[in-house]
């Protein structure tokens, strides 16, 4: 039987994020991105999250023709679907299939916790599969 293993133990926590204000450019988190070998960097005012802009949004920006000078403000993902660090990672891994999402930041009372990403989901699934076999 797999353990009941929750979010908090396999995100990467808040003093490793990737994090920009909304006044940065297109540029500039993607160049955090590249150089954190991240796929999103979640958007902070006063270490509150209010956006989200990842590799997806890049592709549409685009295949859109914006400048990169735009601000990420201009560009995030607003309404970030977000977990606690209690919920179990099954559940976790659940609500990123259902809603396609990639990148979950992990908050607790309106604080950012961490982020879990479906590469850290997919490494300890794999890593636990390991064991049985």
């Amino acid at each position: 039987m797999i353990p009941q293993i929750k979010v908090k133990d396999v995100m990467t926590p808040s003093n490793r994020l990737v994090t920009a204000s909304e006044d940065e450019t297109i540029r500039d988190a993607a160049k955090k991105m590249f150089e954190n070998n991240v796929g999103s960097v979640l958007i902070v005012r006063n270490d509150r999250l209010i956006g989200i802009f990842t590799e997806r949004d890049i592709v549409k920006i685009i295949s859109k023709e914006l400048p990169l000078d735009t601000k990420l403000g201009e560009v995030m993902t607003k309404d970030v679907i977000t977990v606690e660090p209690e919920e179990s990672l099954s559940r976790a891994a659940l609500l990123m299939s259902e809603r396609n999402i990639r990148h979950l930041p992990v908050v607790k009372d309106e604080r950012l916790e961490g982020i879990i990403s479906a590469r850290d989901v997919a490494k300890y699934y794999s890593e636990v599969m390991e064991e049985f076999l």
